[in-house]
């Protein structure tokens, strides 16, 4: 089997207020076709200007290196994108991204060729996946108090919220983890994701006045890079875990996180780090220095490593209510994600269709598709 071809298309949700860049309302989408008739199907997202050049990086640079070469040898290909095509560290950055959409297309036909889903080729481990709830909405303290009591209601058992500075003060941070924690009551885990945005100190003070609310765990409480913050942040922070890893990438990031013992549960993500092959990497990384792994985001690729792994905790929830992923989620259909009620929490079924299960919503591309650029 060899790669015939790969088609690039970018979409934009059509609906998106002019001059708003909402996560996930750009989303690249990649097929890999075979001499075989066996197609791939991956994606990745993107904003602002990074659309357009994530595209060119697919057509111009990465679809001519792979032309002729077997599909399913996605290592092999993995390294040839990021190492070659774009050498001296040419393959970081978007590159990364780029990489990703193809890795997830790749790993999508090795699912295909075996006619199993892509969990059961990484061990099947479990068939239902934990969950814990994507809670962030841009809403007022009151109105997200009473989404976080209904998600509670249909039976979730953690669930998340956002006290990024660039959204809300410091203060209606608090106000939010005060009303969220009353609403849903004492036995509810309750996670709390800045972003990245504060500093050392912020961080600690506000732990400090979250004393009293049981947070679970916070989440990029300081800059990626800020290493040595990390590391100050988790020695103060009394029984809150703090975790971080969704803006860092490859073996080396993770391994910085670790060693330093800044985090107490890594979450990598598949399309920020370049794809299956690489995000498993860091997994046994992680797994080896017993850490545990959450994903951040992109359900529709994770379900099928937390099915297919150990050492994964759960996964990041967006219900379809969550206008987050509103765009990317009404684009791209699977991976037949069926939720189970079960005592301690909402699971999902691992998938049954080969490969990652995911296909493209024709009538919702057809309104969204961008023209290439000439």
């Amino acid at each position: 089997m060899k790669i015939d071809s790969l088609e690039v298309h970018s979409y934009s949700n059509p609906d998106s207020k002019e001059g708003r860049a909402d996560y996930g309302s750009q989303v690249v989408v990649v097929t890999v076709h075979t001499d075989e008739g066996v197609r791939g199907i991956g994606f990745t997202t993107a904003s602002g200007v990074s659309g357009p050049i994530i595209e060119t990086l697919l057509d111009n640079a990465i679809a001519p290196a792979i032309i002729n070469k077997d599909p399913q040898d996605n290592v092999s290909l993995w390294n040839l994108m990021y190492n070659d095509i774009l050498p001296r560290r040419g393959g970081d950055g978007l590159m990364r991204n780029a990489i990703a959409a193809v890795d997830f297309a790749l790993w999508d036909i090795k699912g295909k060729v075996a006619d199993k889903p892509v969990w059961k080729l990484l061990g099947a481990s479990r068939p239902l996946v934990p969950t814990y709830a994507n809670c962030a909405h841009h809403l007022p303290v009151d109105e997200l108090a009473l989404r976080a009591s209904e998600y509670v209601s249909a039976g979730h058992k953690a669930l998340k919220i956002r006290g990024t500075r660039s959204f809300v003060s410091l203060a209606e941070a608090t106000e939010r983890v005060k009303a969220v924690r009353e609403a849903i009551g004492p036995d509810v885990k309750l996670m709390v994701d800045v972003n990245g945005s504060w500093d050392v100190d912020t961080a600690i003070q506000q732990l400090k006045a979250w004393k009293n609310y049981n947070v679970y765990w916070l989440e990029e409480p300081v800059p990626p890079h800020d290493i040595s913050g990390y590391k100050r942040v988790r020695e103060r922070a009394g029984d809150t875990y703090i975790v971080g890893g969704e803006q860092h990438v490859g073996v080396a990031e993770f391994k910085s996180l670790i060693e330093n013992q800044c985090i107490d549960i890594a979450q990598p993500n598949a399309a920020m780090t370049g794809g299956i092959t690489d995000w498993l990497r860091i997994h046994a990384y992680a797994s080896g220095q017993s850490v545990p792994v959450s994903p951040w985001n992109l359900q529709q690729i994770h379900v099928h490593l937390a099915a297919g792994l150990e050492n994964v905790q759960w996964i990041e929830y967006f219900m379809p209510d969550n206008a987050l992923l509103d765009f990317q989620g009404k684009l791209i259909i699977g991976s037949q994600l069926k939720e189970v009620i079960k005592e301690d929490g909402v699971y999902l079924s691992a998938p049954r269709l080969p490969g990652l299960g995911i296909s493209i919503d024709a009538e919702v591309a057809a309104r969204a598709i961008v023209e290439k650029f000439q």
